[in-house]
Protein backbone atom coordinates (compact mmCIF):
# COMPACT_ATOMS: atom_id res chain seq x y z
CA UNK A 1 0.00 0.00 0.00
CA UNK A 2 2.25 2.76 -1.20
CA UNK A 3 1.27 6.36 -0.46
CA UNK A 4 1.19 8.80 -3.34
CA UNK A 5 1.26 12.58 -3.24
CA UNK A 6 -1.88 14.11 -1.71
CA UNK A 7 -4.92 13.81 -3.94
CA UNK A 8 -8.07 15.87 -3.81
CA UNK A 9 -11.31 14.46 -2.51
CA UNK A 10 -13.93 14.22 -5.22
CA UNK A 11 -16.82 16.33 -3.94
CA UNK A 12 -19.85 18.20 -5.16
CA UNK A 13 -19.52 21.86 -6.18
CA UNK A 14 -17.96 24.06 -3.49
CA UNK A 15 -19.51 27.30 -4.77
CA UNK A 16 -21.17 29.18 -1.91
CA UNK A 17 -24.94 29.48 -2.41
CA UNK A 18 -26.41 32.90 -3.16
CA UNK A 19 -28.31 34.69 -0.38
CA UNK A 20 -31.74 33.96 -1.83
CA UNK A 21 -30.94 30.23 -1.91
CA UNK A 22 -30.00 30.01 1.75
CA UNK A 23 -33.53 29.42 2.95
CA UNK A 24 -33.91 26.56 0.51
CA UNK A 25 -30.61 25.02 1.63
CA UNK A 26 -31.70 25.36 5.26
CA UNK A 27 -34.93 23.52 4.45
CA UNK A 28 -32.98 20.79 2.68
CA UNK A 29 -30.66 20.36 5.64
CA UNK A 30 -33.61 20.25 8.04
CA UNK A 31 -35.37 17.65 5.92
CA UNK A 32 -32.17 15.66 5.67
CA UNK A 33 -31.80 15.57 9.44
CA UNK A 34 -35.42 14.46 9.89
CA UNK A 35 -35.14 11.65 7.34
CA UNK A 36 -31.77 10.52 8.69
CA UNK A 37 -33.16 10.40 12.22
CA UNK A 38 -36.15 8.35 11.06
CA UNK A 39 -33.91 6.00 9.10
CA UNK A 40 -31.52 5.60 12.01
CA UNK A 41 -34.41 4.85 14.35
CA UNK A 42 -35.73 2.23 11.93
CA UNK A 43 -32.36 0.58 11.46
CA UNK A 44 -31.78 0.46 15.20
CA UNK A 45 -34.87 -1.72 15.69
CA UNK A 46 -33.04 -5.01 15.44
CA UNK A 47 -34.31 -8.30 16.75
CA UNK A 48 -36.93 -10.83 15.83
CA UNK A 49 -39.78 -8.52 16.86
CA UNK A 50 -38.29 -5.15 15.93
CA UNK A 51 -39.29 -3.01 12.91
CA UNK A 52 -36.13 -4.09 11.09
CA UNK A 53 -37.28 -7.71 11.09
CA UNK A 54 -40.15 -6.78 8.77
CA UNK A 55 -37.67 -5.62 6.14
CA UNK A 56 -35.80 -8.90 5.88
CA UNK A 57 -36.17 -12.14 4.03
CA UNK A 58 -36.04 -14.96 6.52
CA UNK A 59 -35.05 -18.62 6.06
CA UNK A 60 -38.64 -19.81 6.45
CA UNK A 61 -39.71 -17.55 3.58
CA UNK A 62 -37.54 -19.19 0.94
CA UNK A 63 -35.80 -22.29 -0.26
CA UNK A 64 -32.20 -21.28 0.34
CA UNK A 65 -30.39 -22.88 -2.58
CA UNK A 66 -31.60 -22.24 -6.12
CA UNK A 67 -28.94 -22.66 -8.80
CA UNK A 68 -29.42 -22.51 -12.60
CA UNK A 69 -29.19 -25.78 -14.51
CA UNK A 70 -25.62 -26.97 -15.14
CA UNK A 71 -26.38 -26.86 -18.87
CA UNK A 72 -27.04 -23.11 -18.70
CA UNK A 73 -23.52 -22.03 -19.66
CA UNK A 74 -23.58 -24.15 -22.80
CA UNK A 75 -26.61 -22.26 -24.02
CA UNK A 76 -25.88 -18.67 -22.98
CA UNK A 77 -22.42 -17.33 -23.88
CA UNK A 78 -22.61 -13.99 -22.02
CA UNK A 79 -24.50 -12.85 -18.96
CA UNK A 80 -24.35 -10.53 -15.98
CA UNK A 81 -25.30 -11.60 -12.48
CA UNK A 82 -26.11 -8.89 -9.94
CA UNK A 83 -26.04 -10.26 -6.39
CA UNK A 84 -27.14 -9.00 -3.01
CA UNK A 85 -25.22 -10.66 -0.22
CA UNK A 86 -26.40 -10.95 3.36
CA UNK A 87 -24.85 -9.62 6.52
CA UNK A 88 -21.54 -11.24 7.44
CA UNK A 89 -21.31 -12.71 10.94
CA UNK A 90 -18.01 -14.10 12.17
CA UNK A 91 -18.07 -16.56 15.05
CA UNK A 92 -15.13 -14.67 16.55
CA UNK A 93 -15.62 -11.03 15.49
CA UNK A 94 -19.38 -10.50 15.39
CA UNK A 95 -21.60 -9.02 12.66
CA UNK A 96 -20.96 -6.62 9.79
CA UNK A 97 -23.30 -4.10 8.16
CA UNK A 98 -26.98 -5.02 8.19
CA UNK A 99 -27.62 -4.05 4.54
CA UNK A 100 -25.05 -6.55 3.27
CA UNK A 101 -23.10 -5.98 0.08
CA UNK A 102 -23.66 -5.90 -3.68
CA UNK A 103 -21.41 -7.62 -6.21
CA UNK A 104 -21.62 -8.60 -9.85
CA UNK A 105 -20.33 -11.54 -11.84
CA UNK A 106 -19.78 -11.09 -15.57
CA UNK A 107 -19.50 -14.14 -17.80
CA UNK A 108 -17.28 -13.25 -20.74
CA UNK A 109 -15.25 -10.56 -18.94
CA UNK A 110 -11.92 -11.65 -17.44
CA UNK A 111 -9.42 -9.95 -15.15
CA UNK A 112 -6.63 -8.28 -17.14
CA UNK A 113 -3.49 -9.59 -15.46
CA UNK A 114 -1.27 -7.25 -17.48
CA UNK A 115 -2.93 -4.06 -16.20
CA UNK A 116 -1.20 -2.08 -13.41
CA UNK A 117 -4.51 -1.70 -11.52
CA UNK A 118 -7.82 -3.61 -11.72
CA UNK A 119 -9.12 -3.75 -15.28
CA UNK A 120 -11.16 -6.16 -17.39
CA UNK A 121 -10.67 -7.66 -20.84
CA UNK A 122 -12.81 -9.87 -23.02
CA UNK A 123 -12.29 -13.53 -22.16
CA UNK A 124 -10.37 -15.38 -24.86
CA UNK A 125 -13.05 -18.01 -25.40
CA UNK A 126 -16.66 -18.73 -24.53
CA UNK A 127 -16.37 -20.97 -21.48
CA UNK A 128 -18.93 -23.61 -20.62
CA UNK A 129 -17.55 -24.80 -17.26
CA UNK A 130 -17.25 -22.91 -13.99
CA UNK A 131 -13.67 -24.05 -13.43
CA UNK A 132 -12.49 -22.64 -16.77
CA UNK A 133 -10.12 -19.71 -16.02
CA UNK A 134 -11.65 -17.89 -19.01
CA UNK A 135 -15.20 -18.14 -17.66
CA UNK A 136 -15.56 -14.65 -16.19
CA UNK A 137 -14.82 -12.34 -13.29
CA UNK A 138 -16.50 -11.05 -10.16
CA UNK A 139 -16.67 -7.30 -9.50
CA UNK A 140 -16.73 -5.81 -6.00
CA UNK A 141 -16.67 -2.14 -4.99
CA UNK A 142 -14.65 -1.43 -1.85
CA UNK A 143 -15.39 1.00 0.92
CA UNK A 144 -11.70 1.35 1.79
CA UNK A 145 -10.27 1.64 -1.75
CA UNK A 146 -8.44 4.88 -2.50
CA UNK A 147 -7.15 4.92 -6.08
CA UNK A 148 -9.73 2.57 -7.64
CA UNK A 149 -13.45 1.93 -7.29
CA UNK A 150 -13.60 -1.86 -7.75
CA UNK A 151 -11.52 -5.03 -7.91
CA UNK A 152 -11.88 -8.00 -10.27
CA UNK A 153 -11.81 -11.54 -8.91
CA UNK A 154 -10.80 -14.11 -11.56
CA UNK A 155 -13.11 -17.07 -11.97
CA UNK A 156 -16.46 -18.26 -10.69
CA UNK A 157 -15.11 -20.65 -8.08
CA UNK A 158 -12.78 -18.22 -6.33
CA UNK A 159 -15.41 -15.47 -6.42
CA UNK A 160 -18.36 -17.43 -5.07
CA UNK A 161 -17.13 -20.66 -3.52
CA UNK A 162 -13.62 -19.84 -2.39
CA UNK A 163 -12.64 -23.11 -4.14
CA UNK A 164 -14.62 -25.21 -1.65
CA UNK A 165 -16.27 -28.40 -2.84
CA UNK A 166 -19.81 -29.33 -1.75
CA UNK A 167 -19.72 -30.75 1.76
CA UNK A 168 -16.06 -29.81 2.34
CA UNK A 169 -15.55 -28.18 5.74
CA UNK A 170 -14.39 -24.56 5.77
CA UNK A 171 -11.42 -24.74 8.11
CA UNK A 172 -8.96 -22.07 9.14
CA UNK A 173 -6.35 -23.75 6.93
CA UNK A 174 -8.55 -23.54 3.82
CA UNK A 175 -9.46 -19.95 4.70
CA UNK A 176 -5.76 -19.01 4.86
CA UNK A 177 -5.01 -20.83 1.60
CA UNK A 178 -7.84 -18.99 -0.20
CA UNK A 179 -6.61 -15.66 1.13
CA UNK A 180 -3.15 -16.43 -0.23
CA UNK A 181 -4.54 -17.47 -3.61
CA UNK A 182 -6.34 -14.13 -3.97
CA UNK A 183 -3.03 -12.39 -3.23
CA UNK A 184 -1.11 -14.60 -5.66
CA UNK A 185 -3.65 -14.00 -8.44
CA UNK A 186 -3.28 -10.25 -8.07
CA UNK A 187 -6.80 -9.33 -7.01
CA UNK A 188 -5.41 -6.27 -5.20
CA UNK A 189 -2.44 -5.57 -7.45
CA UNK A 190 -2.06 -1.79 -7.81
CA UNK A 191 -4.76 -1.01 -5.23
CA UNK A 192 -4.09 1.66 -2.62
CA UNK A 193 -6.21 1.77 0.51
CA UNK A 194 -7.73 4.39 2.74
CA UNK A 195 -6.92 4.33 6.45
CA UNK A 196 -9.06 1.29 7.24
CA UNK A 197 -10.03 0.18 10.77
CA UNK A 198 -7.97 -2.69 12.12
CA UNK A 199 -8.83 -4.70 15.19
CA UNK A 200 -5.41 -6.39 15.13
CA UNK A 201 -3.27 -3.41 14.20
CA UNK A 202 -2.13 -5.19 11.02
CA UNK A 203 -2.06 -2.51 8.28
CA UNK A 204 -0.62 -4.75 5.57
CA UNK A 205 -2.50 -5.77 2.44
CA UNK A 206 -2.92 -9.25 3.88
CA UNK A 207 -4.26 -7.74 7.09
CA UNK A 208 -6.83 -5.73 5.13
CA UNK A 209 -7.91 -8.76 3.10
CA UNK A 210 -8.27 -10.86 6.24
CA UNK A 211 -10.35 -8.26 8.06
CA UNK A 212 -12.41 -6.66 5.31
CA UNK A 213 -12.19 -8.53 2.01
CA UNK A 214 -12.45 -12.30 2.24
CA UNK A 215 -16.12 -13.24 2.39
CA UNK A 216 -17.01 -9.82 0.96
CA UNK A 217 -15.03 -9.30 -2.26
CA UNK A 218 -14.26 -12.96 -2.92
CA UNK A 219 -15.10 -16.37 -1.42
CA UNK A 220 -18.58 -15.00 -0.82
CA UNK A 221 -20.06 -18.28 0.39
CA UNK A 222 -17.55 -18.47 3.20
CA UNK A 223 -19.56 -15.82 5.05
CA UNK A 224 -22.63 -14.62 3.16
CA UNK A 225 -25.78 -15.86 1.49
CA UNK A 226 -26.19 -14.48 -2.03
CA UNK A 227 -29.31 -13.64 -3.99
CA UNK A 228 -28.53 -13.12 -7.67
CA UNK A 229 -30.44 -12.00 -10.74
CA UNK A 230 -28.88 -13.44 -13.89
CA UNK A 231 -29.53 -11.72 -17.22
CA UNK A 232 -28.17 -12.81 -20.63
CA UNK A 233 -26.63 -10.00 -22.69
CA UNK A 234 -25.21 -9.66 -26.18
CA UNK A 235 -21.55 -9.40 -27.10
CA UNK A 236 -21.73 -5.63 -27.88
CA UNK A 237 -23.45 -5.04 -24.53
CA UNK A 238 -20.65 -6.92 -22.78
CA UNK A 239 -18.15 -4.53 -24.35
CA UNK A 240 -20.08 -1.52 -23.01
CA UNK A 241 -20.14 -2.91 -19.47
CA UNK A 242 -16.39 -3.60 -19.61
CA UNK A 243 -15.65 -0.14 -21.01
CA UNK A 244 -17.64 1.60 -18.27
CA UNK A 245 -15.92 -0.28 -15.47
CA UNK A 246 -12.45 0.17 -16.95
CA UNK A 247 -13.03 3.90 -17.45
CA UNK A 248 -14.20 4.30 -13.86
CA UNK A 249 -11.07 2.73 -12.38
CA UNK A 250 -8.84 4.60 -14.82
CA UNK A 251 -10.43 7.88 -13.74
CA UNK A 252 -9.33 7.33 -10.15
CA UNK A 253 -6.03 5.54 -10.78
CA UNK A 254 -4.67 8.17 -13.16
CA UNK A 255 -6.53 11.27 -11.94
CA UNK A 256 -6.04 13.68 -9.09
CA UNK A 257 -9.02 12.63 -6.98
CA UNK A 258 -9.44 9.77 -4.55
CA UNK A 259 -12.42 7.46 -4.51
CA UNK A 260 -14.46 8.17 -1.39
CA UNK A 261 -17.19 5.67 -0.65
CA UNK A 262 -20.52 7.08 0.54
CA UNK A 263 -23.41 5.12 2.04
CA UNK A 264 -26.03 7.32 0.41
CA UNK A 265 -24.30 8.82 -2.63
CA UNK A 266 -21.69 6.40 -4.00
CA UNK A 267 -21.80 2.92 -2.51
CA UNK A 268 -21.34 -0.58 -3.91
CA UNK A 269 -24.69 -0.48 -5.74
CA UNK A 270 -24.14 2.71 -7.75
CA UNK A 271 -21.20 1.39 -9.76
CA UNK A 272 -22.87 -1.92 -10.60
CA UNK A 273 -26.18 -0.36 -11.58
CA UNK A 274 -24.46 2.25 -13.73
CA UNK A 275 -22.29 -0.38 -15.44
CA UNK A 276 -25.50 -2.08 -16.59
CA UNK A 277 -26.99 1.27 -17.52
CA UNK A 278 -24.03 1.79 -19.87
CA UNK A 279 -25.44 -1.12 -21.90
CA UNK A 280 -28.98 0.39 -21.82
CA UNK A 281 -30.30 -2.30 -19.48
CA UNK A 282 -31.90 0.31 -17.21
CA UNK A 283 -31.45 3.93 -16.13
CA UNK A 284 -28.32 5.12 -14.31
CA UNK A 285 -28.29 6.24 -10.70
CA UNK A 286 -26.64 9.60 -10.16
CA UNK A 287 -23.83 10.00 -7.62
CA UNK A 288 -24.00 13.81 -7.77
CA UNK A 289 -27.52 14.55 -6.55
CA UNK A 290 -28.48 16.77 -3.65
CA UNK A 291 -28.01 14.64 -0.54
CA UNK A 292 -31.68 14.75 0.41
CA UNK A 293 -32.63 13.27 -2.97
CA UNK A 294 -30.35 10.27 -2.35
CA UNK A 295 -32.52 9.35 0.63
CA UNK A 296 -35.49 8.89 -1.69
CA UNK A 297 -33.46 6.74 -4.11
CA UNK A 298 -31.45 4.66 -1.67
CA UNK A 299 -29.18 2.18 -3.41
CA UNK A 300 -29.73 -0.96 -1.31
CA UNK A 301 -28.20 -4.25 -2.54
CA UNK A 302 -31.27 -6.46 -2.07
CA UNK A 303 -33.55 -3.91 -3.73
CA UNK A 304 -31.40 -3.84 -6.86
CA UNK A 305 -31.37 -7.63 -7.01
CA UNK A 306 -35.18 -7.58 -7.01
CA UNK A 307 -35.30 -4.74 -9.54
CA UNK A 308 -33.10 -6.58 -12.05
CA UNK A 309 -34.90 -9.87 -11.45
CA UNK A 310 -38.27 -8.26 -12.12
CA UNK A 311 -36.95 -6.58 -15.26
CA UNK A 312 -35.54 -9.81 -16.65
CA UNK A 313 -38.53 -11.99 -15.78
CA UNK A 314 -41.17 -9.46 -16.84
CA UNK A 315 -42.79 -9.48 -13.40
CA UNK A 316 -42.22 -5.76 -12.92
CA UNK A 317 -44.94 -4.69 -15.35
CA UNK A 318 -43.27 -4.88 -18.77
CA UNK A 319 -45.57 -6.20 -21.52
CA UNK A 320 -43.32 -8.06 -23.94
CA UNK A 321 -46.15 -8.29 -26.45
CA UNK A 322 -46.53 -4.50 -26.77
CA UNK A 323 -44.01 -3.33 -29.35
CA UNK A 324 -45.32 0.23 -28.99
CA UNK A 325 -43.75 0.38 -25.54
CA UNK A 326 -40.33 0.18 -27.17
CA UNK A 327 -40.95 3.26 -29.27
CA UNK A 328 -42.48 5.33 -26.47
CA UNK A 329 -39.64 4.99 -23.95
CA UNK A 330 -36.01 5.99 -24.42
CA UNK A 331 -34.25 3.07 -22.72
CA UNK A 332 -36.18 0.23 -24.39
CA UNK A 333 -35.88 1.98 -27.75
CA UNK A 334 -32.11 2.48 -27.44
CA UNK A 335 -31.49 -1.10 -26.29
CA UNK A 336 -33.65 -2.54 -29.04
CA UNK A 337 -32.28 -0.52 -31.94
CA UNK A 338 -28.65 -0.64 -30.81
CA UNK A 339 -28.43 -4.21 -29.52
CA UNK A 340 -31.59 -5.91 -30.87
CA UNK A 341 -32.23 -6.86 -27.26
CA UNK A 342 -35.08 -6.84 -24.77
CA UNK A 343 -34.54 -7.25 -21.01
CA UNK A 344 -37.44 -9.66 -20.47
CA UNK A 345 -36.10 -12.78 -22.12
CA UNK A 346 -35.34 -16.49 -21.71
CA UNK A 347 -32.46 -17.22 -19.38
CA UNK A 348 -33.24 -14.36 -16.99
CA UNK A 349 -33.25 -16.39 -13.77
CA UNK A 350 -32.80 -15.88 -10.06
CA UNK A 351 -30.55 -17.96 -7.86
CA UNK A 352 -29.56 -18.21 -4.22
CA UNK A 353 -26.36 -19.48 -2.67
CA UNK A 354 -26.36 -20.10 1.10
CA UNK A 355 -23.40 -19.68 3.42
CA UNK A 356 -21.24 -22.76 3.01
CA UNK A 357 -21.67 -25.57 5.51
CA UNK A 358 -19.97 -27.09 7.45
CA UNK A 359 -18.23 -23.90 8.56
CA UNK A 360 -15.72 -23.36 11.37
CA UNK A 361 -15.43 -19.59 10.95
CA UNK A 362 -18.76 -17.93 10.11
CA UNK A 363 -22.32 -18.12 11.35
CA UNK A 364 -24.45 -19.83 8.68
CA UNK A 365 -27.84 -18.39 9.70
CA UNK A 366 -29.31 -15.98 7.18
CA UNK A 367 -31.38 -12.83 6.83
CA UNK A 368 -31.32 -10.54 3.79
CA UNK A 369 -32.18 -6.85 4.18
CA UNK A 370 -34.57 -5.08 1.79
CA UNK A 371 -35.40 -1.43 2.36
CA UNK A 372 -39.09 -0.53 2.15
CA UNK A 373 -42.03 0.55 4.22
CA UNK A 374 -42.73 -1.89 7.09
CA UNK A 375 -46.39 -1.67 6.07
CA UNK A 376 -45.85 -2.51 2.38
CA UNK A 377 -43.79 -5.59 1.88
CA UNK A 378 -43.39 -5.21 -1.88
CA UNK A 379 -39.68 -5.96 -2.30
CA UNK A 380 -39.66 -8.84 0.15
CA UNK A 381 -42.76 -10.39 -1.36
CA UNK A 382 -41.44 -9.95 -4.90
CA UNK A 383 -38.28 -11.86 -4.00
CA UNK A 384 -40.32 -14.63 -2.38
CA UNK A 385 -42.60 -14.88 -5.43
CA UNK A 386 -39.70 -15.08 -7.87
CA UNK A 387 -37.90 -17.75 -5.88
CA UNK A 388 -41.08 -19.77 -5.50
CA UNK A 389 -41.91 -19.90 -9.22
CA UNK A 390 -40.16 -22.68 -11.20
CA UNK A 391 -40.31 -20.54 -14.35
CA UNK A 392 -37.76 -18.17 -12.83
CA UNK A 393 -35.39 -20.64 -11.16
CA UNK A 394 -35.48 -23.70 -13.44
CA UNK A 395 -34.01 -23.40 -16.94
CA UNK A 396 -36.33 -25.92 -18.58
CA UNK A 397 -39.47 -24.31 -17.14
CA UNK A 398 -38.15 -20.88 -18.09
CA UNK A 399 -37.51 -21.86 -21.70
CA UNK A 400 -40.94 -23.42 -21.98
CA UNK A 401 -42.54 -20.26 -20.58
CA UNK A 402 -40.89 -18.10 -23.23
CA UNK A 403 -41.67 -20.59 -25.98
CA UNK A 404 -45.34 -20.19 -25.05
CA UNK A 405 -45.08 -16.40 -24.75
CA UNK A 406 -43.41 -15.98 -28.12
CA UNK A 407 -45.81 -18.37 -29.82
CA UNK A 408 -48.77 -16.41 -28.44
CA UNK A 409 -47.30 -13.11 -29.67
CA UNK A 410 -46.78 -14.46 -33.19
CA UNK A 411 -50.22 -16.07 -33.26
CA UNK A 412 -51.76 -12.82 -32.09
CA UNK A 413 -50.10 -10.93 -34.88
CA UNK A 414 -51.60 -13.25 -37.48
CA UNK A 415 -55.02 -12.89 -35.90
CA UNK A 416 -54.84 -9.07 -36.09
CA UNK A 417 -53.45 -8.92 -39.62
CA UNK A 418 -54.72 -5.83 -41.46
CA UNK A 419 -54.62 -5.90 -45.23
CA UNK A 420 -54.50 -2.07 -45.41
CA UNK A 421 -51.85 -1.50 -42.72
CA UNK A 422 -49.15 -1.06 -45.36
CA UNK A 423 -50.90 1.95 -46.88
CA UNK A 424 -52.33 3.61 -43.76
CA UNK A 425 -48.98 4.45 -42.19
CA UNK A 426 -48.09 4.38 -38.52
CA UNK A 427 -45.37 5.74 -36.23
CA UNK A 428 -44.91 2.15 -35.07
CA UNK A 429 -44.51 0.62 -38.52
CA UNK A 430 -40.72 0.09 -38.36
CA UNK A 431 -40.59 -1.05 -34.75
CA UNK A 432 -43.50 -3.42 -35.36
CA UNK A 433 -41.72 -5.10 -38.24
CA UNK A 434 -38.43 -5.34 -36.34
CA UNK A 435 -40.12 -6.56 -33.18
CA UNK A 436 -41.88 -9.46 -34.83
CA UNK A 437 -38.61 -10.39 -36.52
CA UNK A 438 -37.01 -10.32 -33.05
CA UNK A 439 -39.74 -12.48 -31.51
CA UNK A 440 -39.51 -15.01 -34.34
CA UNK A 441 -35.73 -15.18 -33.90
CA UNK A 442 -36.06 -15.54 -30.13
CA UNK A 443 -38.60 -18.32 -30.49
CA UNK A 444 -36.35 -20.21 -32.90
CA UNK A 445 -33.46 -19.94 -30.42
CA UNK A 446 -35.65 -21.09 -27.53
CA UNK A 447 -36.92 -24.06 -29.54
CA UNK A 448 -33.32 -25.03 -30.34
CA UNK A 449 -32.38 -24.78 -26.65
CA UNK A 450 -35.33 -26.91 -25.60
CA UNK A 451 -34.28 -29.54 -28.13
CA UNK A 452 -30.69 -29.58 -26.79
CA UNK A 453 -31.50 -29.43 -23.09
CA UNK A 454 -32.25 -33.14 -22.43
CA UNK A 455 -28.95 -34.21 -24.03
CA UNK A 456 -26.97 -31.59 -22.07
CA UNK A 457 -28.60 -32.54 -18.79
CA UNK A 458 -27.98 -36.23 -19.40
CA UNK A 459 -24.31 -35.57 -20.13
CA UNK A 460 -23.99 -33.59 -16.89
CA UNK A 461 -25.55 -36.40 -14.89
CA UNK A 462 -23.01 -38.87 -16.34
CA UNK A 463 -20.13 -36.58 -15.37
CA UNK A 464 -21.16 -36.58 -11.71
Amino acid sequence: MSLLSPRRTRTASMIRPCHHHRAWHHAVRTGLVVVLCALTTLLSGCGADGPLSRLMLKPDHIIQERVPDPAYDKLFPYYVELCATSQLTSKDKGAGGVAGHAVMYIKGACKDDDAPFPQLRRCRRIATEYDDPEHGAGISVGRWFRNVNWVAVPGYKLFYQGNLEPGQRLTREHWEATLQEAIDRGVFRGVELQDFPSATGDRSLRGFMAQHSIGTDFALQFARSSFCARMPITEPMLDEVIAFLNDKNTEYATGEADYNWSLFADNCVHTLRNALAAANIWSPLSVRQVKLLHLFQLAVPANEFVNLAQLGTGTGGEDIGDYRQIQREDLPRDAFYEFFWRPTQPGALVKTLPVHEPNDIYDTSFRLFTLQSPFRMGKTQAAIDLLSDPAYVDLGANLQLFHDRYAAILDGRDARADMLASVRGSRYRRVERLYYDYVAQQKAEVDAMLARLPTLEAAKMQDK
